[in-house]
This record gives C-alpha cells, sequence and structure tokens, in this order.
C-alpha cells in the first residue's frame, strides 16, 4: 500500500509541475537605476509584482502561452498601480515587428494620451467596446487596443483584437509568445495576477479615463478612419508588410 502510495504522490507531484510549466515568463527590465520592481513566478499561472520606479524606470513582467491568433485568456488580478502602469494582454509579432497591447486596466496615463498616437475606430470584445491606436517611433509599430471601462478580471478573445486591427489596415505577422502583463514606466504600486483562472465573483468595472483632447474620437467612428490627437507634428506612417 506505501508503494502505491508513494507512486500517486509522484504522479501528483509531476502532474502539478506540468501544468505550472505550461505558463510562459515574461520578466524584463530597461536596467535603468530608476527601474526597481520585484517580481516572483508563483503556482501554475500566478505571479506577483511589486514596483517604485523613479523617471525613465520601466519594466514589463507576467505569464502567458505560446502565440496563437485564437488564444483565449482568462485571468484574475488585484492590481494597485499608482502613477504609469497597464495591466494588459502583450506580445510582440514578426514581419512586420509589432509590440500590441489589449489594455484592460490602468493608472493615470490614458496610452491613447500621445501625440503621436493615431486613432483607428472601435470594435467590442467581451462585453464592452475597445478603441483601436496605432504609434510608430521609427523602429518599432505599437498597437493597442483600449478597454474603455478597466477591469481586473475576465476573459480576453484575442481573435477579436486581432481581426479588429487587421481590419484597421494595421497588419499583423507572425505571432510570438503572448502574456497577461504589469507593465510599470513611472510610480508604485503591487499586484497579485492568476493567468488561466476568472474571478469566482463578480468582476466591478469603472469607466476607463480620456485624458486627451483628440479631433474625431466619436461613438460612431468606424473601424479604420484614422484620426490624431491634437497636437500631433506628423501623419501615420504607411503600414506595409
Amino acid at each position: 500500500m506505501l508503494f502505491f502510495k508513494s507512486i500517486l504522490i509522484s504522479v501528483l507531484a509531476f502532474f502539478s509541475f506540468a501544468q505550472a510549466q505550461q505558463f510562459l515568463i515574461q520578466n524584463w527590465g530597461n536596467g535603468e537605476d530608476a527601474t526597481n520592481y520585484t517580481y516572483k513566478s508563483l503556482e501554475a499561472g500566478r505571479f506577483t509584482v511589486d514596483w517604485i520606479l523613479g523617471g525613465g524606470g520601466n519594466f514589463v513582467v507576467g505569464k502567458g502561452y505560446r502565440g496563437s491568433r485564437t488564444l483565449v485568456v482568462n485571468y484574475t488580478a488585484n492590481y494597485n498601480p499608482q502613477g504609469n502602469s497597464y495591466l494588459a494582454l502583450y506580445g510582440f509579432t514578426s514581419n512586420p515587428r509589432v509590440e500590441f497591447y489589449v489594455v484592460e486596466a490602468f493608472a493615470t496615463h490614458n496610452p491613447s494620451d500621445n501625440a503621436g498616437h493615431s486613432f483607428y475606430g472601435y470594435h467590442n470584445s467581451d462585453g464592452a467596446q475597445y478603441e483601436l491606436w496605432s504609434k510608430y517611433n521609427g523602429n518599432l509599430r505599437q498597437y493597442w487596443s483600449v478597454r474603455r471601462t478597466n477591469r481586473r478580471g475576465g476573459t480576453i478573445t484575442f481573435s477579436n483584437h486581432y481581426n479588429a486591427w487587421v481590419a484597421a489596415g494595421l497588419p499583423m505577422g507572425s505571432l510570438g509568445n503572448t502574456f497577461i502583463v504589469v507593465e510599470g514606466q513611472q510610480g508604485r504600486g503591487n499586484a497579485d495576477i492568476t493567468v488561466g483562472v476568472r474571478p469566482t465573483g463578480s468582476i466591478s468595472e469603472t469607466p476607463t479615463a480620456t485624458t486627451r483632447s483628440a479631433v474625431c474620437v466619436t461613438p460612431t467612428q468606424t473601424i479604420g478612419t484614422v484620426c490624431k490627437p491634437r497636437g500631433a507634428k506628423r501623419t501615420a506612417a504607411p503600414y506595409m508588410v
């Protein structure tokens, strides 16, 4: 009996290890002295991060999966930021090289509040409306799908965002790994995130702050109709595969 019990314990330990290994880890900091954060990878899809960042500090940490257009991600988040920070589904594509964000919540800085961003319309996914934005800095293209209500947990159907970017004329390349992340740029905060698990109770949502002044962001904006916030100094760069 002891022999079989020992085997059972070993098998359970193996499957627990295998479950933990299905999640990929994202842990990047820019190396600046102002980048002070502590990231901990815990059991399965859970991770925690605490941070205090000065000017110039930046990190992106999280857990996720191998990239797939059909990815559906559940997550639970205890996310408490102050300053500039995002809670998002995040990843890259190659050919073209694109950094993309599906922003679920943020602190004081709406990522669309940037004179270099172009607005490409709205789309709906997982019970809410998202805004489509893009920025090109000469080296890297960034795509944003920003939820119009902040939430800290739920389901993200990635194909809806992928298809909306493509419909807006923003090409997606070959997908790399995709993560639920916390990004910090300045300020402080803490987060305890579990990827792969939806909240068991109700999910509260609050209106997303729109700290920007745009010339054509209206509820009737259609996908692919481009506008830029006031103060933009250049037109959107052409998108080429």
